[in-house]
């Protein structure tokens, strides 16, 4: 009797461990399981990168105008909908000038440059909205008062940006193409001070 009674106390305790460990293993399980479904959301990592171009001539009877660029950027993800980061662009401009009547031409080859930082969140599946300030430093050409000859200076300026878009594709550990319009939010200081922006290019993680 006393061995019986020693028998089924053992297979009692056998039970219970048997039963908590198999607890154990599924509570750990689920933990996996739940780790490896949160893991692809950050899969690519919480930077991001994007890149633009831009090329483009213009000519008449007495001038041309030729410039080419690039601007790359790269954005911190705050959270899953949330990135802010700086952005940079770098262009080379060739124009030229033709006074005319025998006279010579005025020619000039310079870099426009701006740095700033942007702030872009995700609305619904690809569209997005984008806030950003820059600063701008280009050439500005002007015509010698009292002459008939142009001349050249720099000007650097601030100028924020408020605008939305869309990006096809592309994701965690993917690339993909964008496309948005900004909007200078403040007033024009030139005559040739477009009101608004439109740039495309690629991203990746975005």
């Amino acid at each position: 009797m006393r061995y019986t009674l020693l028998i089924l106390l053992s297979l009692l305790f056998m039970t219970d461990f048997a039963y908590a460990q198999t607890r154990e293993d599924e509570a750990r399980d689920d933990l996996d399981y739940s780790g490896s479904r949160r893991a692809p959301d950050n899969q690519g990592g919480d930077i991001w990168y994007g890149a633009g171009a831009t090329i483009g001539f213009q000519a008449n009877s007495y001038s041309s105008s030729f410039r080419i660029g690039v601007a790359p950027m790269a954005g911190y993800k705050v959270n899953n909908f949330l990135s802010v980061g700086p952005r940079v662009s770098l262009i080379y401009n060739s124009f030229r000038y033709d006074y005319g009547f025998n006279q010579s031409e005025f020619k000039d080859k310079s870099m426009t440059w701006s740095a700033g930082l942007f702030t872009r969140a995700k609305i619904y599946r690809g569209f997005f909205v984008h806030g950003e300030y820059s600063l701008l430093s280009e050439k500005e050409f002007y015509q010698v008062p009292g002459t008939n000859t142009l001349d050249d200076r720099r000007i650097t300026r601030a100028i924020p940006f408020l605008g939305a878009g869309l990006s096809q594709g592309g994701g965690p550990g993917a690339t993909g193409f964008e496309i948005l319009i900004l909007f200078r939010v403040s007033q024009p200081e030139r005559l040739n001070d477009a009101p608004y922006e439109i740039r495309s290019g690629i991203n990746y993680n975005f």
